[in-house]
């Protein structure tokens, strides 16, 4: 079996060890998506400790529809030159990127859906904004797929070794696959075929504007966390039909922002100070309810965590055992004995963190040291949620 620190090909791409920063967002772009230089900073202190595989937080393929206002903008040529910067940076430590690439509605903040238009796969009301949303249009559809086509393009003239199509968490590509958020009766939808139909156009998209050497890589729900939701065998599933039209490895998440007020689960709780201020700032409206919902967010908070190590590696090792393509083990990894195991002892071919990287970016430098076995991440969720409130990201425990 491979060892933790050996090489690893995702397509023609050599990653030179098994260890991915998982996506997050980095609040560390300008208004128009462009980067700041701190984000070709942050993304050196990665590479620079150790990192093999960096995947940026998501970058929006269209204007406007990222999660937060100051994300990777991928929609424009205007990005490219100034992303060159961090893929450089990147690279001249030897490490790889991706870019991750994402449509964020129906999961988008309020203000902001009712700027651009309330959509989702099927029409409903959105749980993370309030907000009552019409099914996006076919011809809009078919534009977002050449735009996610576009996007890798630049991503490649940027530098980026390849692009993660971020189908999981509850945002479009997520719920295009999920039965219980896909209800429409057109091409894209109904039959479990027509479900995966536009993740596959869209793969087919980037191949045509990227090439068919450019890897694509897929973030994946195993399931949505919800009954009639997306479950375990229809995502392997899902999973081998992209697998046979070239995705090059899949990174196996769960859950949608739909089960906690935002957050999907995760290790860790909800900070109940930040979750009134998000409340405070998205929905207004609730301000004067502010403070007797300390005791519904701790129950929110406890209903979403998750306390054991590698809490995905069953779902990851059901993925591998059905999949010639490297799998990728996301969720809650904290020590290096359990990295080791994941990739010594299991198919599961890479781990992947964030939340530990971002407090400590040089943990896979002291990992391969046989220094600091245990991360010192407590998983306290504050920068996760400082994110949603405009933030930059960066560890609230101890600064970056």
């Amino acid at each position: 079996m491979p060892g933790l620190f050996d090489p690893v090909a995702l397509g023609d791409v050599l990653v030179p060890n098994r260890i991915v920063k998982s996506a997050m967002a980095e609040g560390r772009s300008d208004e128009r998506g462009l980067p700041t230089p701190a984000l070709a900073r942050l993304y050196e202190r990665w590479a620079r400790g150790g990192v093999g595989l960096c995947i940026t937080g998501m970058a929006h393929v269209q204007r406007g529809y990222a999660f937060t206002d100051h994300e990777i903008g991928l929609f424009d040529d205007g990005a490219v030159e100034p992303l060159v910067e961090v893929t450089r940076a990147v690279h001249r430590h030897g490490g790889r990127i991706f870019a991750q690439l994402c449509h964020a509605p129906p999961q988008l903040p309020r203000a902001k859906a009712r700027r651009l238009g309330a959509v989702a796969v099927s029409p409903g009301l959105s749980r993370t904004n309030m907000l009552r949303h019409r099914a996006i249009r076919d011809d809009e559809l078919c534009a977002l797929a050449r735009d996610f086509g576009s996007a890798s393009r630049r991503a490649r003239e940027a530098g980026f070794d390849g692009v993660q199509l971020h189908a999981a968490h509850g945002y479009l590509l997520s719920r295009l696959v999920s039965p219980l958020h896909n209800r429409r009766t057109d091409r894209w939808g109904g039959s479990f075929y027509r479900r995966v139909a536009f993740l596959e156009e869209v793969c087919e998209e980037i191949h045509r504007a990227a090439g068919r050497d450019f890897p694509v890589a897929v973030k994946l729900n195993a399931h949505d966390g919800v009954p009639e939701g997306l479950t375990v065998g229809e995502a392997v599933h899902v999973a081998r039909r992209l697998e046979a039209v070239g995705v090059v490895a899949v990174e196996v998440s769960a859950g949608t922002a739909d089960v906690g007020l935002g957050c999907y689960p995760n290790r860790g709780e909800i900070p109940v100070d930040l979750g009134k201020e998000f409340l405070a700032q998205e929905l207004p409206f609730l301000r004067p309810a502010l403070p007797f919902v300390g005791p519904y967010l701790r129950a929110v908070g406890r209903s979403v965590a998750l306390r054991e190590e590698a809490y995905f590696l069953p779902l990851a090792r059901r993925f591998a055992e059905s999949l010639s393509i490297p799998v990728i083990c996301v969720g809650g990894i904290r020590s290096l004995e359990t990295a080791r195991r994941i990739v010594e002892e299991t198919p599961v071919a890479m781990v992947s963190l964030a939340r530990p990287l971002v407090r400590q970016p040089h943990l896979p430098r002291l990992w391969r040291e046989g220094r600091s076995p245990e991360a010192t991440c407590c998983s306290c969720n504050r920068c996760f949620v400082q994110l949603g409130l405009g933030r930059p990201l960066r560890c609230w425990q101890q600064g970056e």
